[in-house]
């Protein structure tokens, strides 16, 4: 019992110092702080009968030291019963929305319904299983109104109505998440979090059903004849097979949730890892290509003056007119190159992504003319906070790769597919190209400052790294999906405008 509540906060201590801030990472803390909770209220209200020692020891593994204290904590019961029921609750309100994080964010009037009258429902049952407010419906409505026959049956009839509505809750919610998987399997930063997160809620939400499933309960019988209140046996199951499993389940369950956080942690450790080695590589090179750039620049200015003074026949000219094209040409290259090495502060905004998008793709319309664009932007994605100009040549280096890569194909077979929505608390802009796609082997080197598969004449490998900078500066991220001969997408993740506002 005590390495479960102790893995438990160590998971819940991780979960809050995240520095990724994702909203779902908090619902998850949230739940299994409340089922913590849940656990602490139902072996504090048994301790308080000598009949159930036996039953906290097999379920629990209370040592007895700690058993005879907690028999002597000076603690109402009417306060336990509060507290497992109000933490009980949590428990399904948390889960229920540590589920939903993962949905898209789209306009759908049931769900932001259900939201809503989910906080009602849970309420509800708070104060209808209350103690206090029982004891005062009970002498309202005895013997005026209801017999006693009529209450137990009342009473009886709605414990089995919230139990199916609690279970259903949390069966939906499990259900959900598996169909959450769909949405976000594709994401292979989501989805490390998914499997870790989703492993822990899981096998936590089954050990509630289990055990809990009674919770919240009326455990208070009134007798308004005698004048007093008794106080009623939690209904723990009368099998004893789940008395002997279930120490050994929390044990496997919080391996299993260790576990998976380590494996989360790892695979953010090597994301991370491998985005610095790509910074540090695009840093270093900035020196040089700075001073090869303005190197190069000085020697075509020279080469150019020393043409013009040239004295040529005129069948010369045009092959002197090319050479001095073909200098200008790499004067503007090496112009470019320049200039966005330099380094710079970015200028964030307030963008409304939508706008934004629409904007690139009309400015490319003359880019575009030989390839169908496709755009799908949901509705309800919220601004983000970009500097429009960088953020701007980042997209338009990625959109001008795409039509590059369907060089090869017929223009009827030419296709840009961009999509703009929303996931958890991440924006995801996806533009995805049918052309020929990037071998396993180049897919790891497509960041790397000057590397190109292309001929140096038209690439030189510096759109990418510059991308790829620019994004990280936004505290975003960048993934790529490609398969040779069938097409590249490559996503762009931006943190939702939310997290700097709280």
């Amino acid at each position: 019992m005590f390495s479960f509540v102790l893995v438990i906060v160590f998971i819940f201590t991780y979960l809050l110092i995240q520095k990724d801030n994702q909203v779902s990472s908090k619902y998850l803390a949230a739940t299994l702080i409340a089922y913590v909770v849940t656990i602490i209220s139902m072996i504090l209200y048994l301790s308080k009968d000598t009949y159930y020692y036996n039953v906290v020891n097999n379920y629990f593994s209370l040592p007895k030291v700690v058993w005879k204290y907690l028999m002597f904590v000076s603690m109402p019961k009417n306060i336990i019963i509060r507290l497992l029921n109000l933490s009980s609750l949590a428990v399904i309100f948390f889960g229920y929305h540590f589920s939903s994080s993962y949905q898209e964010k789209i306009a759908c009037h049931r769900r932001n319904y259900f939201k809503l009258i989910l906080p009602v429902i849970l309420i509800l049952q708070f104060f209808m299983y209350d103690p206090y407010l029982q004891y005062k419906i009970y002498l309202f409505c005895y013997p005026n109104l209801l017999t006693l026959g009529q209450i137990t049956f009342f009473k009886r009839a709605f414990h089995r109505v919230t139990v199916a509505v609690n279970m259903g809750i949390i069966t939906f919610s499990i259900l959900k998440l598996c169909f959450s998987y769909k949405k976000v399997y594709f994401l292979h930063f989501l989805r490390s979090y998914f499997i870790g997160e989703g492993v822990c809620y899981t096998l936590i939400m089954l050990s509630y059903i289990i055990i809990f499933w009674f919770s919240p309960a009326f455990l208070v019988k009134i007798s308004k004849i005698a004048g007093y209140t008794t106080y009623l046996s939690v209904p723990l199951s009368s099998n004893q097979v789940i008395y002997t499993a279930y120490p050994y389940y929390l044990l496997l369950t919080t391996l299993l949730c260790a576990f998976c956080i380590y494996e989360t942690a790892e695979i953010k450790r090597k994301m991370k890892k491998k985005d610095f080695t790509i910074t540090k590589q695009i840093d270093a090179a900035d020196t040089t290509s700075k001073i090869f750039c303005h190197y190069m620049k000085n020697e075509l200015l020279a080469i150019q003056s020393e043409i013009e003074l040239l004295q040529v026949t005129k069948e010369n000219e045009e092959g002197i007119r090319e050479v001095l094209g073909r200098c200008n040409n790499l004067y503007q290259r090496l112009d470019i190159i320049h200039k966005s090495t330099k380094k710079s502060e970015l200028n964030l905004i307030e963008t409304d992504m939508k706008a934004f998008v629409t904007g690139i793709t009309r400015r490319m319309k003359n880019d575009f003319h030989n390839c169908q664009v496709i755009t799908q932007l949901d509705a309800n994605v919220p601004n983000v906070m970009i500097d429009p100009v960088y953020f701007g040549q980042a997209v338009k280096n990625i959109m001008e790769n795409a039509i590059d890569s369907m060089e090869t194909i017929p223009v009827t077979n030419r296709k840009i597919a961009i999509r703009l929505q929303s996931i958890s608390n991440w924006i995801i802009l996806s533009i995805q190209d049918c052309g020929i796609g990037i071998s396993e082997k180049n897919i790891k080197n497509i960041f790397t400052p000057f590397y190109s598969s292309k001929p140096l004449t038209k690439h030189w490998g510096i759109g990418l790294a510059l991308t790829h900078r620019i994004i990280m500066a936004h505290e975003g991220k960048i993934e790529v999906e490609s398969h040779v001969n069938v097409g590249t997408n490559i996503r762009i993740l931006l943190p939702d405008l939310n997290q700097y506002v709280s």
